[in-house]
């Protein structure tokens, strides 16, 4: 069984099963190697101890005829109202609902759907009807949250690609998480932290950009000691792949949202998420290594929360 400096790892996702003792960390399926298929879907691998992981199981594949034909991003398990969802970021294409990037050819589209499965290692069936982000949106690592008043919402991130500025945004959802249930509500864009420095970007893809783009990757939330809400977010500033922290002070998604002075780990590391530990400590997952492709590996640091975020446990 190997572990976790053996296993490749980007956008790691993991939750604790107290009932059977142990864990699940889900991924794209391409980033295990464990799919011949060039369009992948989403692997689950269990673990007893956080340092040995098993072989990788498949919790979905799309069906040939699915509209989503690849890159199955930053998939998210989340129990909800008695069965399990898996929030996943799709790449796809529906004639007349694409957008218009300079990047993406027209009726290409990117966004976040939900799935379903009763248990968190699935197998996960489709649940929304297509993304729950708007398609005129280039959109991408939807994360599920649920407001003081138990509505349910998804923060996401609105890509560079599209904007140059990259944002985070959120958007009401149904109480089934079947579809959207309002608009989306801006909360910040990338370069309102002193940390995220952008970067200068000749081209992709071959079609030439020549500007300084600035990335919005990876939300996740969480409350802090005061009755702030926190979202850690990951951008790439000058080449190097940072996390920081926003913060709400109100306690309201709606914001208004303030950043840290300094970003939590700048270390190339990032596409950070929380969750407690079989013992009850608080743990942050992560991957290292982000722009050094096929080294990139899980990463654990156990975190103490604090009345304006959280920091690194001694």
């Amino acid at each position: 069984m190997p572990d976790i400096n053996e296993i490749r790892a980007h956008d790691p996702f993991i939750v604790t099963d107290n009932k059977r003792g142990c864990y699940f960390w889900a991924a794209h399926s391409l980033i295990n190697g464990s799919d011949n298929d060039k369009r992948g879907g989403v692997d689950v691998r269990r673990s007893d101890d956080l340092l040995y992981f098993g072989d990788p199981a498949q919790a979905w594949r799309p069906p040939a005829d699915f509209y989503a034909q690849r890159q199955y991003w930053a998939p998210e398990l989340y129990n909800y109202n008695g069965n399990w969802y898996m929030f996943t970021t799709v790449t796809g294409e529906m004639k007349g609902k694409g957008i218009v990037t300079g990047v993406f050819p027209e009726d290409k589209f990117r966004g976040t759907m939900s799935f379903v499965s009763d248990r968190p290692e699935g197998p996960y069936e489709p649940w929304s009807d297509g993304p729950l982000t708007p398609f005129s949106m280039l959109t991408l690592d939807g994360t599920f949250y649920v407001d003081k008043r138990g509505g349910p919402w998804m923060v996401y991130c609105h890509e560079w690609l599209q904007i140059f500025d990259g944002t985070v945004e959120a958007i009401p959802l149904s109480r089934d998480l079947k579809k959207a249930a309002g608009d989306p509500v801006h909360l910040f864009k990338s370069s309102d932290a002193k940390w995220s420095k952008g970067g200068f970007c000749e081209s992709y893809d071959g079609v030439e950009y020549n500007r300084t783009i600035y990335v919005t990757d990876g939300p996740f939330m969480f409350d802090d000691l005061s009755g702030g809400l926190c979202m850690l977010w990951t951008t790439s500033s000058d080449g190097v792949y940072t996390t920081g922290i926003a913060r709400s002070p109100s306690g309201e998604l709606a914001g208004p949202w303030e950043q840290t002075d300094a970003p939590l780990y700048d270390g190339d590391g990032g596409h950070a998420m929380l969750f407690k530990t079989l013992e009850g400590k608080d743990m942050l997952a992560m991957h290292s290594n982000h722009h050094k492709r096929g080294l990139e590996r899980l990463v654990l640091k156990p975190v103490v929360y604090t009345d304006t975020g959280l920091e690194f446990a001694d």
